[in-house]
């Protein structure tokens, strides 16, 4: 589907591109010229020069506006300043660069306007309004339309109207409002002004037909169109003639007249073969490939899909090869083609990603081009305001720059006392925090000495547990008359009290220290009970027991309950082993009994009442595993007797 463009400013970008396809040697001829020519004629060559060199060189094109610009504000020429902002305005938006374009639009208007020169003000508003529409910014494109025809309502003129009113009609058929357009065409037709109403209305009718075409109003698009022809065979226009064959074979084949829609449309590819005209080719094939396909012809569906693929691989843009990949996908499908099917309907998803990608790229420079703009009608808004205060007289400026200087002072005064407030307030921050880190730090040491003073206090309740227990044993030999064994309980007794003694100011102990006294204390039962039980003592050959300190008597208890109320209650053989082994963290103590069990020495210990030793070593326990997350002391109950690991912190 085809519009016949017609887009005109009321010094048309169109008639201005037409102007740019000069050849290079015009462009050397104006500069001749320029060579002899007075002031005025200066600035207008240098402006023609830069209307021809737009389709040569953009750069030159923009040098020579500027040349035109600077030369007019030289000799105070305010006619060819007014008409240098609008060329290099032209330019600028002819090659995409539309903030600079609407930059230079802008100050032609304001230079239009403060002259009165009403003229390039109706054509700065059709221009901006062509700017806007083209970065997709519909509401600004529509608001400067509007004031163009505002503007010769006021001066009671309706010349260029027309133009307007088609610019108009094409922005609202953007818009999807469909009836403003078709409103807005006949304004066009209504308003026209020039000697070739019909060429005026015909190409008015082909703008409306393409929009009956893309509503599916095919009989109305027909009245458009099929005037067309003649107009266009009379003009020798082929390349118009060529798009409304094309148009009016599309509404035949939307009205499933089939025969009708290859004549008209094979009509429009001939021509546009002829012509060489590649884009109105690739439509031809698609439309053609369509109408074979609804008439079941698949195979020669095929081969114009073909050709329409091919072409497009050279040069088509993404929109049209995914549709023509779309279309290969429904031929194959209706031929059972299923796998070539699926490659095209895999390709069609892919290029309708890319054109997504593509489409969200557009969105987000078409953003950035409306922000730069504000930001450009910003700063010239800025420009005019200084301008504006530039003009006042002295005394005013003298005013405003008195209050502007106690304004200034004011700030400072405010600036200075809230940064020795923010200065003051930030040091008293930082002497806080450091007296909170102190103090948790102070309250962390503190404590560890509360621990350690809880770990000597549980030891130094554990020895005199342990010496009384010793005596009494003692003195269960004495009563039993046995002299002989209790002066080598005594003997024994005698040097671990000693050692004890010795290492009563230390909460810990040397690990070999610790196993001595173990090894003298299980040796002092063993004799209290008549050697009634076995036991051993196994050490891992890959723990150092030199290295490593261990709270002092803290397994002493486990033995004690292993022999008193695991193995002295059995009857028969009674076996203790107690060992240690190396590990990561932990040094792991291990006291195994084959005695009663857990169970049986429990219900025990609830008839005689809790142990003091064990009431004692579980709150050093306790004391320990606050410098670990660990449970340190597990049971467990065997088939015979009991076993109690205990994991004593390394560190």
């Amino acid at each position: 589907m085809k519009r016949i463009k017609f887009i005109v400013f009321a010094v048309t970008f169109l008639s201005l591109a037409h102007f740019g396809y000069g050849q290079v040697q015009k462009v050397d001829s104006l500069k001749n010229l320029l060579k002899t020519a007075n002031d005025t004629t200066q600035v207008n060559l240098l402006r023609f020069m830069s209307v021809h060199s737009r389709s040569i060189n953009k750069e030159n094109a923009i040098n020579f506006g500027i040349q035109s610009l600077e030369k007019s504000k030289e000799i105070g020429f305010v006619l060819g300043e007014i008409k240098a902002y609008y060329s290099l305005g032209v330019t600028h938006g002819m090659t995409d660069d539309y903030v600079e374009s609407l930059s230079y639009l802008n100050q032609c208007l304001d230079l239009a306007l403060k002259n009165k020169n009403f003229y390039f003000v109706h054509s700065s508003y059709n221009g901006m309004g062509i700017v806007y529409k083209r970065i997709g910014d519909y509401p600004n494109s529509q608001k400067y339309y509007l004031k163009g025809l505002h503007l010769n309502d006021s001066l009671g003129t309706t010349e260029g109207n027309s133009s307007i009113y088609m610019n108009l009609g094409v922005l609202y058929d953007l818009m999807n409002e469909d009836e403003k357009a078709k409103e807005s065409y006949e304004n066009a037709i209504k308003f026209y002004q020039g000697d070739n109403h019909i060429d005026n209305e015909n190409k008015v009718n082909s703008n409306l037909g393409v929009l009956h075409l893309k509503n599916s109003d095919y009989h109305k698009a027909l009245e458009k169109f099929l005037p067309l022809i003649d107009y266009f065979k009379s003009a020798d226009d082929k390349s118009d003639l060529c798009i409304v064959y094309g148009n009016i074979g599309n509404c035949y084949l939307g009205l499933k007249q089939f025969d009708l829609a290859q004549d008209y449309l094979m009509k429009s590819l001939d021509i546009a073969e002829q012509m060489s005209l590649q884009q109105e080719i690739n439509v031809g094939y698609q439309r053609i490939a369509k109408l074979k396909l609804e008439q079941g012809d698949y195979k020669a569906a095929l081969e114009f899909s073909k050709l329409n693929l091919k072409t497009l691989n050279q040069m088509g843009q993404m929109a049209q090869k995914k549709e023509a990949h779309d279309q290969a996908y429904e031929i194959y499908e209706a031929l059972g083609d299923y796998p070539k099917a699926i490659y095209h309907l895999q390709q069609e998803a892919a290029y309708r990603d890319s054109l997504l990608n593509e489409t969200k790229v557009k969105e987000i420079q078409s953003l950035q081009i409306k922000h730069e703009v504000y930001i450009k009608d910003k700063e010239l808004k800025e420009n005019e305001l200084q301008m504006a205060l530039l003009s006042s007289n002295i005394e005013a400026n003298n005013k405003r720059m008195v209050y502007l200087s106690i304004i200034v002072a004011l700030l400072l005064l405010s600036a200075v006392l809230l940064f020795v407030g923010l200065r003051n307030k930030v040091k008293s921050n930082k002497e806080l925090h450091e007296k909170t880190v102190l103090i948790s730090k102070q309250k962390d040491l503190i404590g560890q000495m509360n621990l350690e003073l809880e770990k000597r206090m549980l030891r130094a309740q554990m020895n005199p547990h342990f010496i009384f227990n010793s005596l009494s044993s003692i003195q269960h030999l004495i009563s039993s008359d046995d002299k002989k064994g209790a002066m080598t309980y005594l003997t024994k007794f005698s040097k671990l009290l000693r050692q004890v003694l010795e290492s009563s100011v230390n909460a810990n102990l040397v690990l070999n220290e610790e196993i001595e006294l173990l090894k003298i204390y299980v040796e002092l039962e063993s004799l209290r009970f008549d050697n009634s039980f076995s036991y051993a003592f196994e050490i891992d050959e890959n723990l150092d027991i030199h290295q490593y300190e261990v709270p002092m008597l803290l397994v002493q208890p486990y033995i004690e309950n292993a022999i008193i109320h695991g193995l002295l209650p059995k009857k028969g053989p009674k076996n203790l082993q107690i060992s240690f082994k190396d590990q990561k963290e932990y040094i792991v103590c291990t006291i195994e009994d084959n005695g009663v069990g857990f169970q049986e020495s429990s219900k025990k210990n609830v008839e005689k009442g809790p142990s003091r030793g064990m009431s004692i070593t579980s709150k050093r326990i306790n004391a320990l595993e606050k410098f670990s997350n660990q449970e340190l002391v597990t049971v467990e109950n065997l088939k015979e007797g009991t076993k109690v690991t205990i994991l004593i912190p390394k560190e």
